[in-house]
């Protein structure tokens, strides 16, 4: 990759990063979508194939810039949730970025080696050993680095799918609700299930359509970390049934009932 070339791409890269994090949506928007399908693919193909190298045409080069950015935006992703880094704009933002800017890094680098072996090229056997062990090292080491990513990212894959097979998930859900009693209530059964002792105490607070508090219930799940209980609501409101955990402010799980018909 020539001067200009790499410093063309590496300001689009910075100009691209800096719309997606502070720009409108008018330019975070064509900023991203250089970042996720165009930047790191041209960078990373300068960085594996020669420009000139006559094997790799137009087509593959082209079919491989997007192919190439999304590799870079899944792997980085993985890598960094894996890290337990967040997922959000800005995280992604920088994982095209730098992998751009590293990709433009070595394809400079590459780019200047191959020039020094071909200025100075050698007239012994030996040296033309070593032009073919660069040339080895050159087209074999960068894919077997990505078949090693690719391996990596596949057994911390099945690691963690098999760590977390087994997590409950929390659910609140209500059977439908019984018959109007004369003073205007009707009973309502209801469920929660993948409590985990642990992470208790648990309370329900039912609240009606104004907010106002109707009842509070401490929540005691079984062994099986479930729960069910019979509620009395109003049969003219629309009831809010909040679960709280372990003293926490806010409900990680909110069940409506709707008002009778």
């Amino acid at each position: 990759m020539n001067p200009v070339r790499a410093g063309v791409l590496a300001g689009l890269t910075v100009v691209s990063a800096l719309a997606v994090e502070f720009g409108p949506l008018a330019l975070s928007v064509p900023g991203g979508l250089l970042l996720a399908f165009v930047l790191p693919g041209l960078a990373i193909n300068d960085a594996l194939f020669r420009p000139g190298r006559r094997d790799i045409g137009v087509v593959e080069r082209t079919i491989l810039v997007p192919a190439l950015s999304l590799a870079v935006l899944v792997l980085g992703g993985l890598l960094l949730w894996g890290a337990g880094g967040n997922l959000n704009r800005t995280s992604w933002m920088l994982v095209c970025a730098m992998g751009t800017l590293i990709a433009i890094g070595v394809a400079v680098y590459r780019t200047h080696t191959g020039a020094t072996v071909a200025a100075s090229p050698g007239k012994a056997g030996g040296e033309r050993r070593a032009v073919s062990k660069q040339r080895l090292i050159r087209d074999v080491l960068p894919l077997a680095l990505a078949a090693v990513m690719l391996a990596g990212v596949g057994i911390w894959s099945f690691a963690d799918s098999e760590q977390t097979y087994d997590i409950a998930v929390t659910s609140l859900s209500a059977a439908p609700p019984g018959a109007v009693d004369p003073a205007g209530n009707r009973p309502v059964q209801v469920t929660a299930a993948g409590l985990s002792a642990s992470a208790g105490p648990y309370t329900m607070v039912v609240t009606g359509t104004s907010g106002e508090e109707l009842s509070r219930h401490d929540i005691t799940p079984d062994t099986d970390g479930d729960w069910t209980g019979r509620l009395t609501v109003p049969a003219d409101e629309r009831v809010t049934v909040n679960l709280f955990r372990g003293g926490e402010t806010a409900a990680f799980r909110t069940l409506i009932i709707a008002a009778a018909a």
